[in-house]
């Protein structure tokens, strides 16, 4: 029969403590090749992990694909190789590898479910930064935020708007919204609506506009601008001037540029700028009007 690890006389004995140190240095020389191989496995898996990574990075270069976007995968491919060695090390060391996996199953089901909006901000930010839809420093409008972006993440997108007021926007918003690129391509044109009155020439309007629009610092040579008839309205005549501008990302401030220039030039010419109006037409000879206590116009025939 065994004798047991601690007798009766406890550790201020010290036969106790030779013997738990026997114990001890057996169960290590028995543990030590098991370790040493998952040492071994864990080392192999590692460098397995850095060519992994060296090699996605090589293909997502030959992509279109954002910096970005090629570090996050890149490490995103290098840290699931890890992660095997590490289970597989560890399943050598002879620890319970599968009772292991079922409980960090268990607990990162109840982290994604308590993270959803968390998680779906990552996976919006990675579809971003892959689809590409912009670039930092591009100026674009999205989810009615107009600004410059500053910064694309893994959850949040940040602009910086015209008030330089930085709009931090999570990627699930931005992903849902429309956007629009203002810099996407290097020809950008801005429409402007401006109304005359109907006594006024249309053709020496679309003359001084042309003219004024033409001296603007925004406006590109070419093409030059164009003035159209658009629309006949209730107290104007519309028309759209149309500016193709030489840098697209001073959009805002060539649109303030040009209808102050197209402002100014009407003034100077003398043309009208009307704004809206109603003109009341009273019949010479129709009976008297009185406002009665409904509060709405009736004749005096009709009072009586």
């Amino acid at each position: 029969m065994d004798q047991p690890l601690l007798p009766e006389e406890g550790l201020s004995d010290l036969e106790t403590w030779e013997r738990l140190g026997r114990s001890l240095l057996d169960s290590a020389v028995d543990f030590a090749p098991q370790l040493l191989a998952a040492l071994v496995l864990f080392l192999v898996f590692y460098i397995a992990s850095r060519i992994v990574a060296g090699l996605t990075k090589r293909a997502l270069s030959r992509t279109r694909a954002e910096p970005a976007a090629r570090q996050v995968v890149t490490k995103l491919a290098s840290t699931v190789v890890l992660i095997i060695g590490m289970l597989v090390a560890a399943s050598q060391a002879g620890v319970a590898v599968g009772s292991m996996i079922a409980s960090v199953g268990v607990v990162g089901l109840a982290i994604g479910l308590a993270a959803q909006d968390s998680l779906s901000n990552v996976v919006a930010g990675l579809t971003i930064l892959w689809d590409r839809p912009f670039r930092v420093g591009d100026y674009v409008t999205v989810a009615d935020e107009y600004g410059r972006v500053t910064d694309v993440g893994l959850r949040t997108t940040t602009i910086e708007t015209v008030r330089k007021v930085e709009a931090i926007l999570p990627n699930s918003d931005v992903i849902n919204s429309k956007i629009i690129n203002h810099t996407r391509t290097p020809d950008l044109r801005v429409d402007l609506s401006i109304g005359i009155g109907y006594g006024e020439d249309v053709t020496r309007a679309r003359s001084v506009l042309i003219e004024a629009l033409e001296q603007s610092e925004y406006t590109a040579s070419e093409p030059g601008p164009s003035v159209v008839l658009r629309e006949l309205g209730d107290s104007a005549v519309v028309l759209a001037a149309r500016v193709w501008l030489n840098d697209p990302s001073v959009e805002r401030r060539a649109t303030w540029d040009l209808l102050e220039r197209a402002k100014a030039a009407l003034d100077q010419a003398g043309i009208e700028i009307p704004f809206p109006q109603r003109t009341l037409h009273m019949a010479p000879d129709g009976p008297p009007l009185r406002l009665g206590r409904d509060d709405s116009w009736r004749s005096s025939e009709d009072a009586a």
